[in-house]
């Protein structure tokens, strides 16, 4: 199954002194790397705002430029209202829900999670954000930071 990255796994990326045996630990099996242009305007937003040196904004650029970048496209808005109605508990599509109160999900983990569920692609994160949507919409493989000591 193809991977598509959280914006967090990105900044940890950024954060390496060896990108390619950090890519090679979260993608062991040399599946093809997704990110959403919205992980990628949040992640450039952030570098820009804490001002980045010179070389964390390299690592980030080089690894930009050779994965693949979804643009955000019509294709998206039903299974993106599908997700966000489901995480409020109010898709009718849904009788029972694995969770007791709504998620509220920001706007850019809406887009990042309506491309997984669009192209089949499992969600590397190292957060709880898409914790309700995993095998529901598709597979969320979460990494503790701390399993990413030894790339520091």
């Amino acid at each position: 199954m193809n991977l598509l990255l959280d914006t967090n796994i990105l900044l940890f990326i950024s954060r390496t002194r060896d990108t390619d045996s950090f890519v090679d630990f979260i993608n062991p099996h040399n599946a093809t790397l997704y990110i959403s242009v919205a992980s990628e305007a949040e992640i450039k937003s952030l570098a820009l705002k804490n001002n980045w040196g010179v070389k964390r904004a390299d690592i980030l650029h080089d690894f930009l430029d050779g994965i693949n970048i979804v643009e955000i496209g019509q294709s998206y808005v039903d299974i993106y209202a599908e997700i966000d109605a489901y995480s409020q508990r109010l898709n009718p599509n849904f009788k029972q829900y694995q969770f007791d109160t709504p998620r509220n999900m920001g706007k850019n983990d809406l887009w990042i999670a309506s491309l997984a569920a669009l192209l089949g692609l499992e969600l590397i994160t190292t957060d709880n954000d898409f914790d309700h949507l995993h095998n529901i919409f598709f597979p969320v493989r979460k990494i503790l930071p701390e399993n990413f000591r030894q790339f520091f």
